[in-house]
């Protein structure tokens, strides 16, 4: 067994990444370290980058406690509702090339919309179908105001991975919306996957497929996928949930075992993708860079100004666009067991933070994640 303080002498190590050295009373692994110590955190890896794309990077923890494995780049991560700004850029590839109108009803891309109805709740707990006052766009459903729930209720029993992404789109109009699409913003994972299903419907690829060739192999992010090969399944870290002070070991949730499985697991658009830290922060630094990292263009600049800008009707308090959070000059999103990217198109910083937790984030260890960033940046 690997000595503990050598594993966390070789995660400090890490701080001094493509020559940027991280002061000590800066360092995000020191204030987070006590919380490993003590057997209630089981670690973290950040990847910040500036303008100029020269990384720092600072690992604690381990992606296994019980057998002391270090995170690393290469760590394999379950990104979970980070895929949905993934899916988003690849549908504004498609409206930067004039193939998609935001604005066009869903059911101009995936005809079987046309059907969708919305429940309307009677006496006596009977509630009645209808058809919506208004026909669901895509710009709605990609920013959670298409009446959508969050997931069918198949995929709440089996996982949400269990449908390829055009029978998943025919089999949600057979669930009634909650309401009109563009009356209440809800959070949905079906919202992003009618945007794949619609990639799909109009490039005639899978949309997984059409992700590789356009997004993940121009940003050489060879790591990413919505399934694992063996070795990457080999690098995935471990999943833990906190109970009573302790890290025990734990499942990922909402997905079918085992990933590696390609015949019975499908790509799903709202939270299906692994990534490492080396693979995702080129994402969030190619939308820092206003859609385009080291020479190579994915985005138009307008297409980014369309995801930094809130696309919930003014009257709505959360700050959605298409496919991601927007938070001032931050484009961001996080994922289910604690991931989190950003992208700063004003100064051009991109950021993660990568975690694998079941049970909540301690506050505290995000609140010092933002601060020491930003400290930084004001240096």
């Amino acid at each position: 067994m690997i000595p503990r303080r050598l594993i966390f002498a070789a995660a400090l190590i890490l701080t001094c990444f493509a020559g940027i050295a991280v002061n000590a009373q800066d360092s995000i692994s020191e204030a987070v370290k006590p919380y490993v110590d003590q057997g209630v955190f089981p670690g973290l890896i950040s990847v910040t980058a500036d303008k100029d794309g020269a990384l720092t990077v600072e690992s604690v923890g381990f992606a296994n406690v019980e057998s002391k494995t270090p995170m690393t780049m290469d760590s394999v991560f379950w990104i979970a509702s980070m895929t949905k700004g993934v899916v988003a850029a690849g549908l504004l590839i498609l409206v930067d090339e004039g193939l998609v109108d935001l604005d066009a009803p869903v059911e101009t891309y995936l005809p079987e919309f046309a059907n969708v109805r919305v429940e309307e709740p009677g006496e006596n707990g009977v509630s009645t179908l209808r058809p919506p006052k208004s026909k669901q766009t895509v710009r709605q459903v990609m920013c959670h105001m298409g009446g959508l729930r969050f997931i069918t209720p198949t995929m709440d029993r089996y996982g949400i991975d269990v449908f390829p992404a055009r029978a998943l789109a025919t089999s949600m109009v057979d669930v009634p919306l909650f309401a009109d699409p563009g009356t209440q913003f809800s959070y949905s994972n079906l919202g992003i996957d009618v945007g794949a299903a619609i990639i799909e419907s109009v490039t005639g690829f899978p949309f997984e497929d059409y992700l590789k060739k356009r997004i993940f192999d121009p940003l050489k992010m060879y790591d990413t996928s919505f399934w694992l090969t063996e070795d990457q399944n080999k690098r995935l870290v471990t999943p833990y949930k906190v109970l009573d002070g302790c890290c025990i070991p734990d499942t990922t949730p909402a997905l079918f075992y085992p990933f590696t499985d390609r015949q019975h697991r499908f790509a799903e658009g709202g939270g299906g993708l692994f990534s490492t830290p080396r693979d995702i922060i080129k994402f969030y630094q190619m939308i820092a860079g206003k859609g385009q990292y080291r020479g190579t263009r994915i985005l138009s600049e307008e297409a980014i100004k369309i995801m930094a800008t809130k696309q919930t009707p003014e009257d709505c308090d959360q700050p959605y666009s298409v496919g991601m959070w927007t938070d001032g000059e931050w484009i961001w999103h996080g994922g289910a067991l604690g991931t989190e990217g950003r992208a700063n198109i004003e100064t051009g910083e991109a950021r993660i933070y990568m975690v694998q937790l079941t049970s909540s984030v301690d506050p505290k260890i995000k609140e010092a994640w933002y601060t020491i960033c930003d400290r930084r940046v004001k240096k």
